[in-house]
């Protein structure tokens, strides 16, 4: 059986980050952060992938090679965490769920179907889905965050309160309407998973901490129930709580997203 696992999916900007703080700031988890995020040669994945794929000469981006490459590394992060007598989290990003897909694939899948949610099914793993419900929010806290910096540990300062930026509706309009596919994508796919939890941006918050119902929700994944101390304080701080006053078409942004909520639940889909 497979070592214990937690997986946060979610979108930008949604909260991913504080959780793994304050899950780092108990006794039982140990978070990786993004470990699919691309970056440096040193960076969690692609150095694992290099070494993996360099003692296998004849890799072919097989369906089974990748997976069995995805659950390597995975396991890999299960021990890591296990030596310090924790278990490992990760977060994967909307936009990674439609990566370890082999070579020799037809371009359709079944319904909320992907390697990476495949395998994590299989494993049993503890999947906690964040849901940030603005879409606009979104867009705007992505806009803002790329001025003042993504991961924020001061309150912003009264020289940062003049700025003003605008957002670019047609590029809004197509970020919003992936995080309405792929938020309904991941439902799909752990619809029927035992070990799932759906938390909401902002309220799975309560002042540097979690928020006790959140609490409650990670308690009921796999490894968590028994733990003494399971999240503590993180220092991070809201990016863009002053979003509406910066962001200079923020009504014209509202809008936009409730006219892409109803054309998506006219299509049938999920808004």
């Amino acid at each position: 059986m497979a070592a214990p696992l937690l997986v946060t999916i979610a979108t930008q900007r949604s909260g991913t980050k504080f959780l793994a703080a304050c899950l780092n700031g108990g006794a039982a988890v140990r978070s990786f952060g993004e470990p699919f995020k691309p970056g440096p040669p040193d960076s969690p994945f692609p150095a694992f992938a290099i070494g993996w794929m360099g003692a296998r000469p004849g890799f072919a981006f097989r369906n089974a090679e990748m997976a069995a490459l995805l659950e390597a590394f995975l396991d890999s992060l299960a021990a890591r965490a296990a030596a310090e007598g924790r278990i490992a989290h990760l977060d994967v990003m909307y936009n990674n769920l439609g990566a370890f897909t082999g070579a020799w694939t037809l371009p359709v899948n079944p319904e909320g179907e992907s390697p990476l949610c495949r395998v994590l099914r299989a494993r049993g793993a503890g999947v906690i889905h964040l849901v940030r419900e603005s879409l606009a929010a979104c867009v705007a806290s992505t806009l803002i965050a790329g001025r003042r910096g993504y991961h924020r540990t001061t309150p912003l300062g009264a020289d940062e309160a003049g700025l003003r930026l605008s957002a670019d509706l047609a590029a809004a309009e197509r970020q919003m309407r992936g995080i309405l596919a792929a938020r309904a994508f991941v439902r799909r796919a752990f619809r029927r998973h035992p070990a799932y939890a759906e938390l909401t941006y902002p309220d799975f918050i309560e002042g540097q901490g979690l928020a006790p119902a959140a609490l409650a929700a990670l308690r009921r994944l796999p490894g968590l129930d028994g733990a003494a101390t399971l999240a503590g304080a993180a220092a991070l701080r809201p990016t863009a709580p002053d979003r509406e006053a910066v962001v200079t078409n923020w009504t014209a942004l509202v809008a936009l997203e409730a006219r892409v909520r109803a054309e998506t639940e006219a299509a049938g889909g999920s808004p």
